[in-house]
């Protein structure tokens, strides 16, 4: 059998192979064209994989600027979060203005990239705007709790705005925000995950000294910890690993085929178990969720996808997931339609069928696209831009409910 450094004589000419045998062991490589190297000769080749094998990459440099406004971000979040707290009443504030907060502060990170005039005013107009309707709708009635749910979503729309700066049009540009987003849920997942053992640790060694820490802890500190998560997720996200980690790729790659499984013998088993939508109020709102979690477990994976009009297994997964994730929709659109029939109008009927609706029109626009790619009759562009080209309409349908719902129900 050839050594690696016969086999790399013999691929000199060939950049594939060599590519290839570098990929398959890189230390037998690097010690083989050590040896190849001490035999003298000269060509570009070997100029090139020379400066290769010996680059070292040059120390990172902290921008310590980013750092502080990062830190000074999250610690405000905190205090915006906590200090109004104490006298409005967690149970009324949190719930209110936490999540819209939480997406604004995101923004003014990515704001510092631009610096946009326009941009700082919309959003300074969009947090009083906020607050201001936030602190307006009383109590917790349908319409109320309905509209508090989507007020975030069009803070995490703004996110978007401001982080693609000048290419918000730009399909391509929404395609890497819908990265972050996955990215920023896998490394907040882990964040959290780390703080919560911190702050278990913390409060069981402060419970020897003082009695039930835990309570005083959650609301001063933990709230802090909280407020820094999803800042400190991005901070790493665009500093230490260059926007570019690859985790959510490879969890798309490995869950999406696990999703389809599990979605279709769920709704195999559920149905021939004599579970109806139409008449189960709670199989009908797990069946609403298990559509939206398929349906971001397949944007995300069409997002992690990239521009190559090659197909192979992960394209046919994805097409099935969209083919479930339409059935699942078409079931649940069929349930809601039957108990507006047969009930009447509520505010959360007209949302789950509004949400539905919208949902079933991307899903059918992307998969339309997607099987036009297998077919050899499209391209891996025009899934993208099914994918990013809908997302203003999500927006749209948030702004509907958090704004005009309320007024035609009465706050009720």
């Amino acid at each position: 059998m050839p050594t690696t450094a016969q086999r790399l004589r013999e691929s000199l000419d060939d950049p594939a192979g060599l590519e290839a045998l570098y990929r398959q062991d890189p230390d037998a490589f690097r010690h083989a064209f050590d040896e190849l190297s001490q035999e003298g000769g000269d060509s570009v080749t070997r100029r090139i994989w020379a400066a290769r094998l010996g680059y070292s990459e040059p120390a990172r440099h902290v921008d310590r600027n980013r750092l502080w406004y990062t830190i000074a971000l999250a610690v405000s979040l905190g205090a915006l979060l906590r200090v109004p707290a104490l006298w409005l009443t967690e149970d009324w504030y949190y719930p209110r203005v936490a999540p819209s907060l939480a997406f604004l502060a995101l923004a003014a990170y990515f704001w510092r990239e631009q610096r946009d005039r326009r941009r700082l005013v919309a959003g300074v107009a969009l947090a009083a705007v906020v607050a201001a309707y936030a602190s307006l709708l009383p109590g917790f009635t349908d319409s109320v709790v309905m509209a508090l749910v989507h007020v975030p979503i069009l803070c995490w729309a703004f996110v978007g705005f401001v982080s693609t700066g000048a290419e918000w049009r730009d399909h391509e540009a929404r395609i890497r925000f819908l990265r972050y987003n996955g990215e920023l849920l896998i490394l907040a997942s882990l964040m959290a995950l780390g703080g919560f053992v911190f702050s278990g640790i913390t409060v069981a060694l402060f419970d020897l000294i003082y009695k039930d820490p835990a309570e005083w802890y959650a609301r001063n500190i933990g709230i802090f910890g909280a407020a820094a998560v999803p800042l400190a997720a991005t901070y790493l996200y665009d500093v230490a690993f260059k926007r570019r980690t690859g985790i959510a790729s490879v969890l798309a790659r490995v869950f999406s085929p696990l999703f389809l499984v599990m979605t279709a013998t769920y709704l195999v088993v559920a149905l021939v178990g004599g579970k109806n939508p139409f008449v189960d109020r709670t199989f009908l709102i797990t069946v609403n969720g298990l559509l939206l979690v398929v349906l971001g477990m397949t944007v995300l994976s069409i997002a992690q996808r990239g521009l190559q009009d090659t197909v192979d297994w992960t394209d046919r997964i994805n097409v099935a997931l969209l083919i479930v994730t339409l059935a699942i929709d078409l079931v649940a659109l069929s349930a809601i339609l039957f108990r507006l029939t047969s009930y009447g109008l509520t505010p959360n009927r007209v949302v789950v069928l509004g949400a539905n609706l919208v949902v079933m029109t991307h899903l059918a626009w992307t998969c339309r696209a997607y099987l036009a790619l297998i077919r050899g009759k499209g391209a891996a562009d025009e899934i993208q831009r099914a994918v990013a080209g809908y997302l203003p309409v999500y927006a749209g349908w948030a702004a509907l409910v958090a704004f005009v719902l309320p007024l035609l129900f009465r706050l009720a």
